[in-house]
């Protein structure tokens, strides 16, 4: 098309040079044609830019088991520990990714499948890892799932034990989360490594054909061939008509159910339509009846073909057309006899999706009965190899944590062999009983914080429920923080995505860079953090 453009210019230009458009009408029209093809010139650099933005590299994160080697990108470290072997994601496909360290790598704290901008650029697509091999070395692999921490990367946790439970992110393509896990490989594997690579693939949601002959002889409920069966999938990836089918290695007699299926299609597609356009068996196309969209569990997206055991339609059925001329069986079961082969045709038709109820705010009578409620307030932080203090309500080392009672109480780390150090520290944190200027403050131990050169976070977790900010009620501002001898530092974000409130002074995993420059405090040190909340009453 480009071509195509320039050669178009070409021409008027030699027109417009040999007198050819005498008239300065003729001119004009040709002057404006140029303006014109130049903007579709403009546009289309513009689109193959976008074409060309619109790749990511996948890479492993890792760290051993002391933080002395790290991977946190796609390129080999600078002191030529680490060299890695990225790969370019441009859609749906297998690829590998791979390390190999200069020196043997000692023991594990934490490694991870990312792709870069991978829910920027393929939203709601899945990472399924198929081999992980250690030093040329098959490991053993459980289930795992993808998620994201910022919004941004894709990720296949493979060993993080900062997890402790499924994020609400968390997915798989089979739709299935069930025993799925942040540890999915033996740590003991990992005791010295010279290299590391992992196999998987990446894309979006697929949609396969569900089936059951009349004597439940053949039957397919998902993405998987077996000896019996061999299924062809479709990548969702838009508007547009896509296929499926089955084959069978002997032939199946009958039919008792079939439907079009794309698990977590109501999630990845909400509220869109798939129409099946035309139903092939050993090659012959069947008469077929107007379908319709619906989900029996909320989360997997099917159109009836043929399924006797629905009786009307759903109260989530939705179709292009008039729903009075849909049906749940719409084809003739005779016609499946010595079936070999099945093809589904269907088109696809996004829709915007259906916009929830509001969900009712709290009134002013329960409102007030919060705000005469005494909060506390409690510092925590999180540093370069995870010395922390975490939020007050985290399930494993959080306040009430009856796993590791006392993490709470002191600063935490790890040694090389992932045990926990006791880092010291005094705490003092604040009781919040009514509207006013409050502190909470951390002064170190003798260790300090190692050898640490910046925080992950640093933070106030509150016992005040989010909602009664996000609804008005409370405020909290002026936010005020102190390390060492530094000078105050002002900066105000207050993160109200969890159930109680978390001010977040520094937070790596959702700020491109710290909002002011500091120097982690060495031993005997004092960090404050003081802020203001309006709103609570007596």
């Amino acid at each position: 098309m480009k071509k195509f453009l320039s050669l178009l210019l070409a021409i008027l230009m030699v027109l417009g040079l040999c007198g050819v458009s005498a008239a300065d009408e003729a001119a004009d029209d040709v002057e404006a044609l140029k303006a014109r093809i130049e903007e579709l010139e403009l546009q289309l650099a513009k689109a193959e830019r976008a074409v060309t933005a619109a790749k990511s590299n996948a890479y492993i994160a890792y760290a051993n088991a002391d933080w002395s080697v790290q991977n946190w990108g796609t390129a080999d470290s600078e002191d030529g520990k680490v060299t890695v072997t990225p790969a370019a994601v441009n859609g749906a496909g297998d690829y590998t990714v791979g390390l190999e360290f200069a020196e043997p790598a000692q023991g594990l704290a934490f490694t991870g499948l990312m792709i870069d901008n991978g829910e920027l650029l393929f939203p709601n697509w899945y990472l399924t890892i198929k081999e992980i091999r250690v030093n040329g070395e098959k490991l053993e692999i459980k289930k795992g799932y993808t998620s994201s921490d910022d919004g941004k990367v894709t990720r296949c946790n493979i060993y993080n034990e900062w997890v402790s439970a499924l994020p609400n992110d968390a997915r798989r393509l089979d739709g299935d989360l069930g025993d799925a896990s942040w540890i999915i490989v033996d740590k003991e594997a990992f005791a010295s490594v010279s290299s590391m690579e992992v196999d998987f693939s990446f894309g979006p949601a697929k949609a396969y054909l569900m089936y059951a002959d009349a004597a439940w002889a053949m039957q397919n409920w998902g993405y998987d061939s077996t000896a019996d069966v061999t299924v062809t999938t479709a990548d969702i990836t838009g508007e547009g008509d896509y296929t499926v089918g089955l084959s069978f290695a002997t032939p199946s007699e009958g039919l008792a159910f079939t439907a079009l299926g794309i698990k977590n299609g109501e999630k990845d597609f909400p509220n869109w339509v798939f129409d099946v356009t035309g139903v092939e068996v050993n090659g012959t196309a069947l008469e077929i009846k107007k379908d319709y969209t619906s989900s029996d569990d909320g989360k997997e997206t099917r159109s009836n073909i043929y399924n006797e055991w629905v009786s009307a339609l759903p109260d989530d059925a939705r179709s292009n057309d008039a729903l009075e001329d849909c049906s749940w069986i719409i084809v003739d079961p005779a016609a499946f006899t010595g079936v070999t082969d099945v093809k589904v045709n269907f088109h696809v038709t996004k829709r915007e999706p259906v916009a929830a109820a509001a969900a009712a705010g709290m009134s002013a009578e329960e409102a007030a009965e919060l705000q005469k409620a005494d909060y506390n307030a409690y510092i925590g932080v999180q540093t370069e190899s995870y010395i922390f203090r975490n939020t007050w309500d985290e399930a494993n080392y959080g306040r009430d944590s009856e796993a590791n009672p006392g993490f709470f109480g002191r600063l935490t780390g790890w040694d090389a062999d992932g045990n926990a150090v006791d880092y010291g520290g005094t705490f003092t944190d604040a009781l919040l009983n009514n509207a006013g200027t409050y502190t909470v403050s951390l002064k170190t131990g003798e260790m300090g914080f190692g050898s640490d050169s910046y925080f992950r976070m640093l933070f106030v977790s509150t016992e005040i429920p989010s909602a009664l900010i996000s609804e008005g009620y409370v405020k909290i501002t002026d936010v005020k923080t102190k390390i060492g001898d530094a000078k105050t530092q002002d900066f105000t974000s207050v993160d109200l995505s969890g159930t109680y409130a978390v001010i977040k002074v520094i937070d790596e995993y959702n700020q491109s860079e710290a909002p002011f420059g500091y120097t982690v405090p060495g031993a005997d040190t004092e960090i404050t953090i003081t802020f203001t909340v309006e709103g609570l009453t007596e």
